[in-house]
């Protein structure tokens, strides 16, 4: 069989894109797209020991996790030992995920031109042929995505209030539709509220010097004004006003950034919290 390399590189580079995009949803990692590009470069590469001699169990794990390692580190940037090891046993379930699909290809199937070595995959495809089904199967995806996920709140305004050590505040609030932020870690709902509304409530530490009560955590964003970290704390209470009804929210967390909009609401209650509020 005549194995391309720029095919090799291709398949494999495309295939590492994906999955390190899943991870960064997965995750809520807010990453650069070039990083991911990046990540899924070193995957690439490493997919040439297709063209070595075959190699041992140990030797192709060994590789495997080197290059998983890598490409997390390429990718998403190191913060901490324990997002660290998210990211990279969320990659290598994503990895054994499709590895273990195309292997039952590989052996019921038999398709032509497909090849499995040093459990690196090899296909012969068209990379037009390769983006055009990813983007079908995107497009198939989003639309389930879409069907699935719940309505919104019929109203846009609410007012939050906030508990925090026998001190009270109140924060205007607007419902985001294209906010999906939650805590990495719980997976529970995040209120974005501008540091200017709770300052005096309760003081604001830096990402870069969180207290070490473990009471603060640090929330990656990703937006098209760009990607970083908010420090993000758990308030002891928390009620939202829905028309004339107060509703008590449990296991939410508040990320303070510097500033939203032009004055006319102090926070964002992105689709996580909404869920709860119908």
């Amino acid at each position: 069989m005549i194995i391309y390399v720029d095919i090799l590189l291709a398949v494999n580079g495309w295939a590492d894109f994906l999955l390190l995009l899943g991870v960064r949803r997965a995750c809520g990692i807010g990453a650069r797209g070039w990083r991911l590009v990046l990540g899924a470069f070193i995957g690439a590469l490493s997919s040439c020991v297709l063209l070595l001699p075959a190699l041992s169990a140990w030797l192709t794990l060994s590789i495997k996790l080197l290059t998983a390692v890598l490409m997390v580190l390429t990718a998403y940037g190191w913060y901490s030992y324990r997002r660290f090891g998210k990211a990279l046993l969320l990659l290598f379930g994503l990895s054994a995920g499709l590895s273990g699909l195309c292997s039952a290809l590989y052996y019921f199937v038999a398709p032509r031109d497909f090849y499995v070595f040093n459990g690196v995959v090899y296909y012969n495809v068209s990379p037009w042929l390769l983006i055009g089904l990813t983007l079908v199967c995107y497009g198939v995806l989003t639309l389930l995505e879409r069907v699935s996920r719940r309505r919104a709140p019929t109203q846009r305004d609410f007012v939050v209030r906030l508990s925090q050590d026998n001190r009270t505040v109140q924060v205007r609030c607007l419902y985001d539709s294209g906010n999906h932020l939650t805590e990495p870690f719980s997976n529970q709902p995040v209120l974005v509220v501008e540091r200017a509304a709770i300052e005096r409530f309760v003081s604001v530490p830096s990402v870069d010097a969180l207290p070490p009560n473990g009471r603060w955590r640090v929330v990656p964003f990703d937006s098209l004004g760009g990607s970083g970290m908010l420090p993000a704390f758990k308030p002891q209470s928390m009620a939202v006003f829905v028309g004339r009804e107060e509703r008590t929210v449990s296991d939410c967390y508040v990320a303070v950034c510097e500033r939203l909009g032009r004055g006319e609401y102090q926070g964002l209650i992105g689709t996580s919290l909404g869920d709860r509020l119908i």
